[in-house]
């Protein structure tokens, strides 16, 4: 791929063929129609809906047999890439009954969709797919977080300045910054963990929106297909069809926004003005007129995704706001935003991981800056209000007419003359040697004092570490736990499928 690229000689290593697709987007590659990932969706939920036909007596066990022989058929047609979204059929819903009904005629490819509308069956459908999503997210943002953890050990005691406003505040570590991200990130986790309660309810069975005549059996569908239940209002889910939708979209906009901080961050902080991190060289690119050039553009296109999620994010909240009761056709444009939505932010997790599994830090510099621009004037403040117990708004005008004055001197840090000068301007006499305001804006002895819980203390930062470790452990766990209990629901439909079938 070297020879595709108007870049590359100042670099030593390139970027993989992943990061190359990630950087370039839709400029090279399309995406697949939106059913063509609702194939494996539709042939499970169908045939589920066709054992519960079977077994409730709706269809002749021979009927279910011959049905399911079918869709046997097709799922290995499927499996080979032979079956694929037709244009000349309306959607992939149409297209399945179509195969079926050609291979098995209409006496038995024209009672699948018995008890069935095209609308809880699309649901049902995108029930399928949006809980994989969300499954995979939320493995994909341990995985970050657990990477995070990896590296916030290493730098916990790394000194940094931290930021306000861009400019020095406090000193802190870079373990502590990477722990931040991580602390964001287990939020975004328990969002998609609160979805999942939300709707891994199965909407099967609810016809148009009024349920049907047929003596359906909701909850065997629901075991078969891995739901906690089935919906307990059928016209609901027909409604509020954009509802599931906008909420992961919602929950995937914010893990983007908490990523694309961590980029800008990133970015800021390898430049040379900064010189603080260094990205590895596969998730930068060159430039196609200056040799010198080495861009950040890997956290750039997170930035980018970001705002795109937001921007169909709205698209799905506007969606809902004015749906009469019932299934709406505008209601159908919520599968391809929240599809496009995820098609984009889905590869983001794996380059932060790997942006930050490589980063590189330049710790001496890190050091530098730590020690400058006034970073430990308010920790000397806190020391005089707590050492001479006087109020906290006296004892900041005389530090901030201290930096004043040692700014005068050429200092980035208060200097015993320009205290000394505050004090007498404000008519305050405090004992104060020189030792002691030099020892008391040290960063090692800010971040040694006892300080409150989440602090860039090291304690409080191992604490920190712990914590976030046995929450995320949690989340994994919840994650094993789910796919178990997926993998028990396709042992119990594929056992009841080979009951009818053999």
């Amino acid at each position: 791929m070297k020879g595709n690229r108007l870049w590359g000689e100042r670099f030593h290593r390139l970027p993989n063929r992943e990061i190359m697709e990630f950087l370039s987007g839709r400029d090279i590659k399309g995406i697949p129609p939106a059913d063509e990932r609702l194939i494996p969706y539709d042939l499970w939920g169908s045939q589920a809906h066709v054992i519960m036909l079977t077994h409730q007596g709706i269809l002749s066990k021979s009927e279910g047999k011959k049905i399911l022989k079918g869709f046997l058929d097709l799922e290995h047609l499927y499996l080979k890439g032979k079956f694929r979204v037709n244009p000349s059929y309306e959607d992939i819903h149409s297209q399945v009954e179509a195969f079926l009904t050609e291979k098995l005629g209409i006496e038995y490819g024209g009672k699948i969709h018995t008890g069935r509308s095209r609308n809880d069956q699309v649901i049902l459908d995108m029930r399928l797919y949006l809980r994989d999503q969300v499954l995979e997210e939320a493995e994909g943002i341990i995985e970050l977080i657990e990477s995070l953890l990896e590296r916030a050990w290493e730098f916990r005691d790394t000194l940094m300045p931290g930021y306000t406003h861009h400019q020095h505040a406090m000193v802190t570590t870079f373990g502590h910054l990477l722990l931040s991200f991580g602390e964001a990130l287990l939020r975004d986790a328990h969002r998609l963990i609160h979805w999942y309660d939300l709707f891994n309810k199965n909407p099967l069975g609810s016809g148009a929106g009024y349920g049907t005549s047929f003596p359906l059996d909701r909850n065997l569908t629901s075991r078969l297909l891995g739901f906690d239940g089935p919906t307990e209002n059928v016209t609901d889910p027909i409604t509020q069809r954009w509802e599931p939708e906008a909420e992961l979209a919602y929950a995937m906009t914010i893990t983007t926004n908490h990523l694309s901080s961590m980029a800008q961050t990133l970015i800021l902080l390898s430049t040379r003005e900064f010189n603080l991190v260094q990205l590895d060289d596969r998730h930068c690119t060159g430039s196609s007129i200056m040799p010198q050039k080495r861009n950040p553009c890997s956290l750039e296109v997170v930035k980018a995704k970001a705002s795109y999620s937001q921007g169909l994010l709205v698209s799905l909240l506007s969606m809902g706001k004015a749906l009469f009761i019932g299934y709406n056709r505008d209601t159908q444009w919520t599968k391809y935003w929240i599809m496009d939505l995820m098609e984009e932010v889905k590869p983001i997790l794996s380059v932060m991981k790997e942006v930050i599994q490589l980063l590189r830090l330049n710790p001496q510099r890190m050091e530098e800056l730590a020690r400058g621009d006034f970073i430990g004037a308010t920790p000397l403040m806190e020391w005089i209000v707590r050492t001479f117990h006087i109020p906290l708004r006296k004892a900041k005008k005389v530090v901030e007419k201290a930096v004043r004055y040692s700014e005068k001197e050429g200092k980035e840090e208060v200097s015993y003359q320009g205290l000394k000068k505050a004090l007498s301007e404000l008519r305050l006499d405090l004992p104060i040697s020189e030792r002691e305001i030099k020892e008391i804006q040290s960063p090692e002895r800010v971040l040694s004092q006892p300080s409150p819980i989440g602090s860039p203390s090291l304690k409080r930062i191992e604490e920190n570490y712990t914590s976030l470790q046995e929450r995320g452990k949690r989340v994994r766990k919840w994650l094993i736990e789910k796919k178990r209990k997926l993998q028990k629901a396709k042992e119990i439909f594929e056992e009841k499928r080979k009951q009818i079938v053999f």
